[in-house]
């Protein structure tokens, strides 16, 4: 690897642009990549909010999945600006590698439809991600395009080795796992965009609380294992980074009444009409085609009655359920245990509906809904090395005494199960305060 490769890749010299904000203010870009930039399937992303359903919370979140894609490729190009200095990562890639996460970080949200990730734990809805490498290789294909093709004809690149850096990092091989964090890792160049860019759209400061080009010219590729660490002058940079990510989790990201929309939506879809959908290459293409208005408007029409009271309340008439019970890890973990099975949690619903219909007010089982993080969510809080003067690497938590508060922190903001209920219950419960059972008494 010679030091002038970078002056070999023309996106590294590009005089053109594309202005974006917040946090870069111009992206750089050649024509070839224009044409990656301006085919049909990466347009579609223009159509495709970052946030779906969070606007109805905060009204300005309606930034596009198209203006992340570019953030995130024009990190991924100061990423290897500043890892390109160091030999122990330097020396281990050539220029199709370069390439092929440059186009990785661009193309890394491909596959993203309508709400996906609040519906592609569905059975009736494909992983996004499986669609991303879908349309990276040709095995599928939007408007006649074929973004494959159009990969090998600009890039001289083999799609397949973009779409390994966004799947699993043990089928790597061990010096592409490197390569691989700068797109999926503590530090990747996505969370280092969508952190800011949701937090200036959101109109809070939580996210954009850390410095971006602090934090990059801090990064450095570890000499004991193939991941990224952060030079001990970044110190405060990745504090800030880590804390960032944990406000936005607790403000935004799972701030109880975007989950309260977004528990709706998801329980919406469990009223969809026998036959609406019928999984194939052509539904994918289906769903590949909305935007979140239409797609919402097509599955208020494919549900049945209890589908559409949930849409039209998350959606049109913005109503969102209120919280009923909320059971916390930290607080009660063995009850935080025991909500997680489903058995569990029905005789809770059984109760509120007979009880409500004692006092003359009829529920179903719609009305009330459990928001239940998935258990990948809640596991652990990821941490990575920070590297010292003297060239010791050690954990970040060690060297942290914040970053070291912030695992615990993190898991008892987002290990929260919540029962959620209409608002005609809650109506109820506040004329009746004191019948609403302790969850205790259901558990016995």
């Amino acid at each position: 690897m010679t030091a002038e490769l970078l002056n070999t890749i023309p996106e590294f010299s590009a005089t053109g642009g594309i202005r974006l904000a917040p946090g870069q203010s111009t992206i750089p870009v050649t024509r070839r990549l224009l044409k990656i930039i301006d085919s049909s399937p990466v347009q579609r992303l223009r159509r495709i909010r970052q946030l779906s359903l969070a606007d109805r919370v905060y009204p300005s979140a309606t930034h596009t999945r198209f203006a992340h894609a570019l953030g995130v490729y024009g990190n991924i190009l100061a990423y290897l600006r500043r890892l390109h200095r160091f030999p122990a990562f330097a020396d281990q890639f050539g220029e199709k590698d370069y390439l092929a996460i440059m186009l990785a970080g661009l193309l890394h949200d491909l596959g993203h439809y309508p709400c996906s990730h609040q519906l592609d734990h569905l059975d009736e809805f494909p992983a996004h991600e499986l669609l991303t490498v879908g349309l990276l290789t040709g095995d599928l294909t939007l408007d006649g395009e074929n973004l494959a093709e159009m990969i090998w004809r600009e890039f001289a690149v083999d799609p397949h080795d973009v779409a390994a850096l966004l799947g699993p990092a043990e089928a790597l091989p061990e010096h592409l796992k490197l390569l691989k964090q700068i797109i999926d890792s503590p530090l990747d160049a996505d969370k280092c965009d969508y952190l800011i860019r949701d937090s200036f759209f959101c109109g809070i400061e939580q996210g954009s609380g850390f410095d971006r080009e602090r934090f990059i010219a801090n990064l450095e590729p570890s000499y004991e294992r193939p991941v990224l660490c952060i030079h001990e002058k970044g110190l405060v940079s990745a504090e800030r980074f880590q804390l960032s990510r944990y406000w936005m989790y607790r403000s935004v990201y799972w701030s109880h009444t975007v989950r309260s929309f977004i528990t709706m939506l998801s329980n919406a879809c469990h009223y969809l009409k026998p036959g609406a959908i019928e999984p194939s290459d052509a539904w994918n293409r289906q769903l590949l085609g909305y935007n979140d208005h239409n797609f919402l408007e097509w599955l208020l029409e494919r549900v049945s009655p209890p589908g559409r009271e949930l849409i039209d309340m998350a959606y049109l008439s913005r109503r969102p359920y209120k919280r009923l019970y909320t059971v916390a890890f930290n607080h009660e973990p063995r009850t935080y245990h025991r909500l997680q099975e489903e058995k569990v949690r029905r005789p809770v619903n059984q109760w509120f509906i007979e009880w409500a219909a004692r006092k003359g007010v009829h529920l179903e089982e719609h009305h009330l809904i459990w928001d239940v993080p998935p258990i990948y969510k809640t596991n652990s809080w990821e941490s990575f090395p920070i590297k010292l003067a003297s060239g010791i690497e050690r954990p970040i938590h060690q060297e942290s005494p914040v970053i070291e508060a912030l695992g615990p922190a993190f898991l008892q903001g987002v290990r929260k199960i919540r029962l959620f209920c209409h608002p005609r219950l809650s109506q109820l419960l506040e004329a009746h305060p004191k019948e609403r059972p302790h969850l205790q008494e259901f558990l016995k």
